[in-house]
């Protein structure tokens, strides 16, 4: 098995997840009239909710990290960053500045990439806490960190 392959298969998975678990997941709350208050509500949309999701998984992790007592819970951790990190690729972020056309596109499958290579490396941390590597596992951390980073550097 390679992880684009088992990316490909969580991302079916997580897909149907979403599209049966996302009203509970993701309560919405009904129209704002107040022209702050609606922007507000779309700051805090299924990928804002992703991203505070992956934001708390990520600080739990760090507590666990090298804790072999605490495996599980870490793996658990993980998968459920996974699912956050899937239903964050079906909800690109609007450029920062205006895009038309292909530039558009670009933006849209770029983010979806970087979604995905987050997924990947998460994966990859997931096997290396189940096999007690931690070494490979802090290693793995740090490379959540730069996604973290180069995301925001590109999309905030």
């Amino acid at each position: 098995r390679t992880v684009a392959g088992l990316v490909a298969g969580i991302g079916c998975i997580a897909l149907a997840f979403h599209s049966v678990a996302a009203p509970a997941a993701f309560p919405q709350e009904p129209p704002q009239e107040d022209a702050v208050q609606e922007e507000a509500q779309e700051e805090h949309g299924p990928l804002h909710d992703s991203m505070e999701v992956i934001q708390a998984g990520m600080k739990s992790l760090r507590k666990v990290l090298n804790k072999p007592e605490k495996k599980e819970e870490a793996v658990k951790t993980c998968r459920e960053l996974q699912v956050a990190a899937l239903v964050a690729f079906q909800h690109p972020p609007e450029p920062l500045e205006a895009l038309e056309g292909d530039a558009l596109i670009e933006h849209s499958a770029d983010f979806r990439k970087r979604m995905l290579a987050v997924c990947g490396t998460l994966i990859d941390l997931e096997l290396a806490l189940q096999k007690e590597d931690g070494d490979e596992a802090k290693v793995l951390y740090k490379a959540l960190g730069a996604h973290k980073k180069d995301g925001h550097d590109s999309y905030l």
